[in-house]
């Protein structure tokens, strides 16, 4: 699990680490600004959505130590390349290249991976466990990178273009270190698990259906679609946190340095977020009802940022204000894969049905990025961002109603299901 958790991070960490922890500086040194940003995550969003479609059968097919470890030193490369400072229609192939290396082979095989770690009874805490570990995992190396990068800025308050490329370069190199290390893990300590190598060895669990049938059974289950709907509103909760660095700058006056530590500490919420919310959903309230009360912890964190005063004194509460989203949203992430176990979903059908739901689910994955970075520069140019970022949180507020609603349907769904089979001769 440890192998598991450390890889899960890693991966991630080139594409998406710069741009939440170091937005300022990484902007400075390639000369982008947030639509430029937007429009690389579009490219990354729709190669990642054909990966997840496709990934989900390899998981049911394919041991996933070799299909991680493969991932894992393919976004190595991505991260060297990535220090060399690209152009932006390069940095465009590049996010196009780890959409693929980052989801293809990897995403559907570490869920399978994690759900087949656990008992059925347990797939909450197991679930927590990994996106709890792998948030500790993110902040710690967030603050060690953040602890770096403050001293080769000198924590200079306007630090000069050569010292913030310098220092993208080097997170650049620490982040391909990391997935390396990740590889070596995944290779040694992560066991075959029940997947299939050689078709010829296919166990007995495993029926002789092919990848359209398997897919056309998950096409066609509701509590497959009500889950991804889940999905859409937690990841998109969870995207904003790629804003919370420059909101602090823009609206609460912080330096890139003091943003980027902010981020990092708020990011430790995450292991105890999914963790707790693992423990919660397995012993008191259920997987579903937990959801639920994350989505009204999210509405409340909405409704606050669209009212609370934005001037330099209120630091305090917007800082607060940001821990509790991300106990929101943080917790979301540990859990809603835990309702694949339960909502019956059959083990053989574990890799596809999380592909199906990933491609669905993650959809803000290409969305998010370019509207959030459409809103905050065009209200920039008009001479008041604010104006940009509580179009945002209105958005979000909808879509934490939204997945509320969407919990409630899948519980009714579910439990009539259950009624059903058990009035079945």
């Amino acid at each position: 699990m440890l192998s598991l958790i450390f890889a899960g991070e890693a991966i991630f960490l080139p594409a998406f680490g710069l741009n939440r922890y170091f937005k300022t500086p990484f902007m400075a040194a390639f000369a982008i600004d947030e639509k430029d940003i937007g429009d690389m995550f579009v490219v990354y969003g729709i190669v990642a959505m054909i990966s997840y479609l496709i990934g989900g059968p390899l998981a049911d097919r394919f041991a996933p130590r070799w299909l991680m470890a493969g991932s894992l030193l393919a976004t190595a490369a991505g991260a060297v390349y990535l220090a060399t400072i690209p152009s932006l229609f390069q940095l465009k192939v590049l996010f196009g290249f780890w959409g693929a290396s980052t989801i293809l082979a990897f995403w559907a095989a570490l869920i399978r991976a994690t759900h087949d770690w656990a008992r059925h009874d347990e797939q909450g805490r197991a679930f927590g466990l990994l996106d709890g570990g792998r948030g500790l995992t993110a902040a710690l190396i967030a603050s060690a990178c953040a602890f770096g990068f403050g001293i080769m800025l000198g924590n200079a308050d306007n630090p000069t273009l050569e010292m913030q490329t310098t220092a993208v370069k080097r997170i650049a190199w620490t982040y391909a270190a990391c997935n390396a290390v990740a590889a070596i893990c995944v290779w040694l300590f992560v066991r075959e698990s029940g997947q299939v190598i050689d078709p010829a060895e296919t166990p007995h669990e495993l029926p002789q259906t092919t990848v359209w049938q398997r897919l056309g059974r998950v096409l066609a289950s509701p509590a497959i679609w009500l889950q991804a709907v889940v999905i859409i509103a937690a990841y998109s909760a969870f995207k904003m946190m790629d804003n919370y660095g420059i909101y602090a700058e823009d609206a609460f006056g912080y330096t890139s340095s003091e943003s980027a530590k902010l981020v990092a500490n708020i990011s430790y919420i995450r292991a105890f977020a999914a963790i707790g919310a693992g423990f919660v959903a397995d012993r008191l309230l259920g997987v579903r009802r937990t959801i639920q009360l994350c989505f009204v912890i999210l509405t409340i964190s909405y409704i606050t940022f669209l009212t609370m005063p934005t001037t330099t004194t209120m630091w305090p509460l917007m800082a607060a204000n940001m821990a509790l989203s991300c106990l929101g949203f943080f917790a979301l992430r540990g859990i809603y894969f835990a309702m694949v176990e339960e909502t019956g979903t059959p083990h053989h059908l574990t890799g596809t049905a999380v592909g199906v739901i990933s491609f669905v689910g993650f959809l803000p994955e290409i969305y998010m990025g370019v509207f959030t970075g459409w809103l905050i520069t065009d209200a920039r140019e008009a001479g008041d961002v604010l104006v940009g970022y509580r179009q945002i949180f209105w958005c979000l507020l909808v879509m934490s109603l939204v997945g509320i609603v969407a919990t409630v349907v899948l519980r009714r769904y579910v439990g009539k299901t259950d009624n059903d089979s058990n009035r079945a001769p």
